[in-house]
C-alpha cells in the first residue's frame, strides 16, 4: 500500500508540473531528501504526508485514492496557472539568492571598513 501512495504522490506532483525541487523547498528539504521519500528510502510519517498533501493542494484521501486516468483532464486544465506559479517561484528564489549575495557583499565591506 505504501508503494501505491508514494507512486500517487509522484504522479500528482508530475500532473501539477511541480518539480521535486519545488516540493522539497516547500517542505524545507533538499531535492535529494524529497527524492528519498518518493522512492520509499525514507519513512513517510503522517505529519510529512499531511505536509506533502498541502503542498500538492490535495487531501490525504485524494493521495490514497488517486487514479491518474480520472485526474488527467482536471490537472491539464490547471497547467497554465500552475506553470505560472512555478515560474514565479523560480524567479523569487533567484531574487532571494541575489539579495542574499548582495547582503553578504555589504557585510564583507562593512567588516573591512571596521578593520581600517
Amino acid at each position: 500500500m505504501w508503494n501505491a501512495i508514494l507512486n500517487n504522490i509522484k504522479n500528482i506532483r508530475e500532473l501539477k508540473n511541480y518539480t521535486q525541487e519545488y516540493v522539497a523547498g516547500q517542505l524545507g528539504l533538499t531535492q535529494s531528501g524529497y527524492n528519498k521519500i518518493e522512492k520509499g528510502k525514507t519513512i513517510l510519517g503522517k505529519n510529512r504526508l499531511l505536509k506533502i498533501a498541502a503542498v500538492l493542494e490535495v487531501s490525504v484521501d485524494e493521495i490514497i485514492n488517486f487514479q491518474s486516468s480520472i485526474s488527467v483532464k482536471t490537472e491539464v486544465e490547471k497547467t497554465p496557472e500552475i506553470d505560472a506559479v512555478v515560474k514565479l517561484n523560480k524567479i523569487y528564489q533567484k531574487k532571494i539568492k541575489l539579495l542574499e549575495k548582495a547582503l553578504e557583499d555589504k557585510t564583507n565591506e562593512l567588516d573591512t571598513a571596521k578593520k581600517k
